[in-house]
């Protein structure tokens, strides 16, 4: 899969399916964008928007539809419908009006598009990401969500902020749900090949004031932007963008995405954020990253909490 070939299916024409649709387009991510909304005008009216920019970028074709038979032959599929929390719900509140829409969702993708990858957006991301692998037909590492990758991202900003260096030598994940239960793997933050408990900090702060504040504010990042702005769109968009180009160049990167976790972990199949190599494949091998004895308790509490969530949907 070449990107100069490529076609990439986006389900759902709302702030995130737009956002990720105008991305690949900015980007030259791909040949081909397919936006799908049930709403035909609405995805005409994103696609025709974003169309008007191309004379001034790359070659490309964005193609609006309600039909899923214009998804076959994707090679890539983003998943961004459902939703979404209001004011003060969490993303595990929306799981039962979301769950109804995957399930259907998947069952017409196996259809039309049986080979694409699908990467999901949609929240709550571990839990539907769950779904759609019990769901659907095609083989596991064909599937897989967005997980904690932005958490992720959004630490290493802050974090590089702080230290004054470049946000590309912060090395740091977020592990678990990308919700409430996430927690961050300090024992192996690094910033440049420098362990962060070696790393020489600002005058006035420490370690466990860093581990302290820096853990409720990738916790509550989402949420503040959404009580500002309505929603979040422009972070997410571009996780999706980098995945699939990840995915069409054969990049062979590690991100923290929801998968079913390896049985190394010790937590059963509950799918959550843990690090993976992404390539042409997919999911092309599942990381079993070292964590101490207080993180692997914290990774048992979020996948309980997963677990449960998965439990109480009706079967």
């Amino acid at each position: 899969m070449e990107s100069k070939t490529s076609k990439v299916g986006v389900i759902g024409a709302g702030n995130v399916g737009a956002a990720v649709a105008n991305d690949l387009v900015l980007l030259g991510t791909c040949v081909t964008v397919v936006l799908y909304d049930r709403t035909l005008a609405k995805a005409e009216g994103e696609a025709w928007d974003i169309e008007d920019a191309i004379p001034l970028l790359e070659e490309m074709d964005v193609i609006p539809t309600d039909k899923y038979e214009d998804l076959a032959d994707c090679d890539v599929i983003v998943i961004t419908v459902g939703v979404q929390p209001k004011q003060g719900q969490s993303r595990l509140d929306v799981l039962d009006q979301n769950a109804e829409i995957i399930t259907d969702l998947i069952k017409d993708l196996d259809r039309v598009a049986p080979n694409a990858i699908l990467i999901l957006i949609s929240n709550p991301v571990d839990v539907l990401t769950r779904i759609a692998i019990a769901t659907s037909t095609r083989s596991e590492n064909l599937i897989f969500g967005s997980g904690t990758v932005l958490d992720t991202a959004r630490l290493r900003y802050q974090l590089g902020k702080l230290l004054n260096v470049s946000k590309q030598n912060v090395h740091v994940y977020v592990l678990g749900e990308h919700g409430n239960s996430e927690f961050i793997l300090w024992s192996s933050a690094y910033i440049s090949g420098i362990l962060l408990t070696e790393f020489p900090l600002p005058p006035g702060t420490s370690l466990e004031i860093i581990k302290q504040n820096y853990s409720e504010i990738t916790r509550k990042r989402g949420s503040e932007i959404s009580q500002r702005k309505g929603n979040t769109d422009f972070g997410v968009a571009t996780v999706a963008t980098q995945l699939i180009d990840t995915i069409l160049r054969d990049e062979k990167r590690v991100f923290t995405v929801s998968v079913k976790a390896d049985s190394s972990y010790g937590i059963g199949d509950v799918v959550l954020g843990l690090p993976c190599i992404i390539g042409k494949q997919g999911i092309e091998r599942k990381l079993v990253i070292p964590r101490n004895p207080q993180e692997q308790h914290q990774l048992e509490e979020s996948a309980a909490k997963l677990e449960e969530a998965y439990n109480y949907l009706p079967k």
